[in-house]
């Protein structure tokens, strides 16, 4: 069992950590990974964490047992106007991946958009090879709605980034725990 909490600036060591994961980056990122200083991380995570942001939030994945951190959510795009967003979950500890948590996680952020946020449309991307976190949204409900071909260059190979989404009134609105401050 998972909680979300909201993200803390002292775990920042373990987030720059998984940041400059060249694995994790594979698997998120359209770019190939680049080493990011630790200055410029906390910089840019000071400027989502602003309160003056309102277009991007993080929250951190813990075990509910002993609190230990294994994953991050980011929560992006949100248009507040048409009420949608995007989401984004990554377990950074390896040692935690493929045990159902980021399903979890998800499915607890899926009712933070939808219920507290008052979100209609959250979206999720992922590429083609990523058959783990496809699997993971298609169980939720979301449905694939785009395919940008040959999008992005992996390994000197270009693969596919596919877009889901998950309507408010798709959402099966399950009692799951809440976010926590």
């Amino acid at each position: 069992m998972v909680q979300i909490k909201a993200f803390n600036l002292e775990n920042v060591s373990t987030h720059y950590k998984w940041n400059n994961d060249k694995e994790l980056n594979y698997y998120d990122s359209d770019y190939p990974h680049q080493h990011e200083s630790f200055e410029a991380f906390l910089k840019r995570i000071k400027a989502v964490l602003n309160t003056d942001n309102k277009t991007s939030e993080l929250f951190e994945i813990h075990l509910s047992e002993s609190n230990t951190l294994i994953g991050i959510v980011d929560v992006h795009a949100i248009d507040k106007y048409n009420k949608r967003c995007f989401v984004n979950c990554t377990i950074g500890d390896r040692d935690y991946a493929g045990k159902g948590y980021e399903a979890e996680a998800l499915k607890m952020v899926l009712s933070l958009c939808f219920n507290e946020k008052g979100m209609h449309k959250v979206g999720a991307a992922a590429f083609d090879f990523n058959t783990s976190w496809i699997e993971t949204v298609e169980k939720l409900g979301f449905q694939q709605e785009g395919q940008l071909r040959e999008h992005v260059l992996k390994d000197e190979e270009y693969c596919d980034k596919l877009i889901f989404s998950l309507l408010e009134s798709d959402f099966k609105a399950e009692p799951v725990a809440p976010v926590l401050a």
